[in-house]
């Protein structure tokens, strides 16, 4: 037979395969087709709630939505101000794991953001008095984690440029020596070109391996913020939130955002929103550069 038909016939199994494949999984396999994982992922927390009928009855009603007991969804409730959602979840026993949301929701939704603290239970100095990381996908603080960004790099590009210097003393040396060797060998070989082709080579390479690596400069980006709520709130200038934070007895403390070298900057802000850096500027140090693999001459 000709392998060309053969191959268009195989293609047409694998074809017909696919289609079978691909017809049971969303029209026969009811996991998706009735969505009883979500259902079914109610079976334990219901059980472990039989004597709670208030949690019992936030589940039903979750369960007649067609919602699943998972922490992701009374998040995504929080994130599209679907509170009703997000408090059948809280009733029902759920615990917010994402903090971050509570500061989120403070930057993208303020006028909602005091119910939101009720329904989650943290309307209370003790869970409003810590820090809260800051999403990466919201800007609204991105000028001042600039702010701090450009503080850090000043010293930190200072710093490179010294090690920098150190490290073109230790280079020169390096230099030097080896050129040393090769006169060595000129003088020794008194023009001879192959005794010159045989051992110059053989000290470059020796050479080589102790070259010195020189430093690699980090780019430096502002990666994680952990602020507190006041600082976020004087920061965005919210005045009736910093009269509720103030009246809950929560005040502004220090805050941190790690750099992209891993570094820690410690700062805070004033009640005029001004940062300041109580703990001073400490950056890490400039890294080494990899060497490359196998001899290098030059």
């Amino acid at each position: 037979m000709d392998s060309k038909l053969i191959s268009v016939i195989l293609y047409g199994f694998v074809g017909a395969a696919l289609a079978l494949v691909t017809t049971y999984f969303f029209i026969y396999n009811d996991e998706v087709y009735e969505n009883t994982r979500f259902v079914e992922s109610f079976k334990h927390p219901m059980l472990a709630a039989k004597d709670d009928p208030k949690k019992l009855q936030a589940m039903q009603s979750l369960k007649s939505k067609g919602l699943e007991w998972a922490t992701y969804q009374l998040h995504d409730a929080i994130k599209d101000n679907e509170y009703d959602i997000a408090k059948l979840y809280i009733d029902a026993g759920m615990k917010l794991v994402d903090k971050g949301l509570i500061v989120g929701q403070m930057i993208e939704n303020p006028g909602g953001w005091f119910e939101l603290l009720k329904i989650l239970g943290v309307d209370n100095k003790q869970d409003l008095s810590g820090l809260f990381h800051v999403p990466r996908y919201l800007s609204a603080l991105d000028e001042y984690f600039k702010l701090v960004e450009r503080r850090y790099e000043a010293p930190h590009t200072m710093a490179f440029k010294n090690h920098y210097i150190e490290y073109r003393k230790i280079e020169q040396l390096w230099i030097d020596e080896k050129d040393a060797e090769i006169a060595k060998v000129d003088e020794m070989c008194d023009g001879n070109t192959r005794c010159i082709a045989v051992n110059v080579p053989a000290i470059q390479i020796e050479y080589d391996k102790k070259r010195p690596v020189p430093p690699k400069k980090d780019l430096i980006i502002w990666q994680k913020p952990y602020v507190s709520l006041m600082s976020a709130a004087l920061l965005l200038g919210h005045q009736d939130i910093i009269d509720y934070l103030e009246q809950k007895g929560v005040t502004s403390r220090l805050n941190k955002i790690e750099m992209s070298d891993l570094g820690m900057v410690v700062f805070e802000v004033s009640k005029k929103g001004v940062i300041s850096y109580p703990e001073g500027i400490t950056v890490n140090k400039p890294k080494r550069g990899k060497r490359r693999a196998g001899p290098q001459t030059g």
